[in-house]
Order: C-alpha cells, then structure tokens, then sequence
C-alpha cells in the first residue's frame, strides 16, 4: 500500500512518501501501530493526541476500516489558516 505525508509530517518520516509491503497491516489501526512503531514521534499525535486524518483511497474515515495492498493512504495534521 501506499502512504503519503503531508504537511509537517514530512519532517517526521523524511520522506513524502512510501509503499509498505507487510502482510500483518490488515487495518487502519494495525497500519497506525506499525507506523508509530516505525517513526516514534507520530505516537503523540496519533494516539494521545488523535490530531492525524487519515484518508483512505481519498475518503477519510474516522473508525478502523480494512486495508487492501492496493490502497492509497494518506496522513493529515490539523490545518490552521485564515
């Protein structure tokens, strides 16, 4: 699957973007463990503070939804503009 970060989540990961292949990623919940695991500074934010949007194939969805490896995730911090 594929994951893009956005915003000030680039700093974190170092990266825009990245393909994941593993086999134990069956969930949003098991993808958010697996990338807290992988980059410890989103924990804070994904879990404590629950401030990260996640979109799946576009749609963002706020309960655990089953992954497909062909999907498209993508990660959002809160926006703040006027």
């Amino acid at each position: 699957m594929k994951i893009k970060y956005f915003s000030w989540l680039k700093n974190i990961t170092k990266k825009d973007s990245e393909v994941i292949d593993n086999n134990n990623i069956k969930d949003l919940e098991s993808l958010k463990k697996y990338l807290c695991k992988k980059y410890p500074k989103l924990y804070n934010h994904v879990f404590e503070d629950e401030i990260i949007r996640f979109a799946v194939n576009l749609e963002y969805q706020t309960e655990n939804h089953k992954l497909n490896p062909i999907d498209e995730i993508a990660l959002f911090p809160p926006v703040s503009g006027g």
